[in-house]
């Protein structure tokens, strides 16, 4: 208090607005730092195994088909596991879970594993027509039970893999991603 005390009224108001701008700053920090990360896994209504999933030679395309016809992956329809699950399995403990949803004719209630910031935009469309897999922006997917975050989605992440294209001026575009 005696520091306060001691400095010119200009002073006192220059040092209250560099605390407050200081604390702005560390609740800006922190909310850009977890806005895309998610406890998904742990979450999940379901422990849908991804493992079994893909040793079956199933693709992620063809539950999340959405990622070469929209901006979204789409997260799979109780209609399309019970596709399957309508004679697969029906004794296991989870599909009977599954069969449930299925009878009240209740969506799923996934949590997203990832997700972008609103600001960003975002379309799977140009990442598997180049050849990106799936596995380079998830993790090894096909060998989680249930999906979680490996990836830490951040803007470097992003350039860093934009750096390494033929086209990497295009892609440096902020207008690419913020739109």
């Amino acid at each position: 208090m005696r520091i306060l005390g001691s400095l010119s009224s200009r002073q006192r108001l220059i040092a209250g607005v560099a605390v407050i701008g200081l604390l702005v700053l560390v609740v800006v920090a922190a909310l850009l730092l977890t806005s895309g990360q998610t406890d998904a896994a742990s979450e999940q209504p379901l422990a849908f195994n991804h493992e079994i999933h893909a040793q079956r030679g199933i693709q992620c395309q063809y539950c999340h088909y959405g990622v070469t016809k929209s901006p979204a992956a789409v997260i799979p329809s109780v209609e399309l596991c019970m596709g399957c699950h309508a004679n697969v399995r029906t004794e296991s403990p989870i599909i009977q879970e599954l069969t449930g949803y299925w009878e009240r004719q209740e969506p799923i209630p996934w949590k997203r594993v990832y997700e972008q910031p609103s600001y960003v935009y975002f379309t799977h469309q140009p990442h598997i027509a180049s050849g990106v897999t799936c596995g380079a922006c998830h993790g090894d997917v096909a060998s989680m039970t249930v999906a979680h975050q490996v990836v830490d989605q951040t803007m470097g992440f992003c350039l860093g893999c934009h750096a390494d294209q033929q086209n990497k001026d295009a892609l440096y575009d902020c207008a690419v991603c913020h739109r």
